[in-house]
């Protein structure tokens, strides 16, 4: 298993040390790469540790990394467009339902004496309706014996 380590000694800044740990294998394909790539400078000698891994501490050009990626702040237009869609569609429902209640008052305004006009003569109709089951009417009835 090859693993690096992030300590870094004073070097110029185009170079990077690191120390490889592994199987004598893992470690001899790593210096192989570096050392294909043009890029190792410096290995030194391997040390090896009493459960069969190994580490070589290596020294090599960091042409990954020689300018910092630039920071590219990008704008959520999707987020931006859902929230106004929203915002869009929440203020045209408050204005249907306030259009409706405002045709409602008007409606319930213009309509108001004939609906207790028509109130008025249902109730009286219940009453008089009532009234008449309560009496007799003059007809012979079993309810009064008349």
């Amino acid at each position: 298993m090859t693993r690096s380590l992030t300590h870094r000694t004073p070097t110029p800044p185009a170079t990077l040390t690191r120390s490889v740990v592994g199987t004598p294998a893992e470690v001899a394909a790593a210096l192989a790469v570096l050392r294909e790539s043009g890029r190792l400078m410096f290995a030194d000698r391997p040390r090896h540790h009493s459960d069969g891994r190994v580490t070589v501490t290596v020294r090599f050009l960091d042409t990954a990394r020689t300018a910092p990626a630039p920071v590219v702040r990008r704008l959520r237009r999707g987020r931006v467009i859902a929230a106004a869609a929203i915002t869009a569609a929440a203020v045209g429902a408050l204005a249907g339902i306030g259009y409706l209640a405002v045709q409602v008052a008007h409606t319930v305004q213009q309509t108001a004496p004939a609906a207790v006009g028509v109130v008025l003569v249902l109730i009286v109709l219940a009453v008089l309706l009532l009234r008449r089951k309560a009496t007799c009417g003059g007809l012979h009835c079993s309810g009064c014996r008349h």
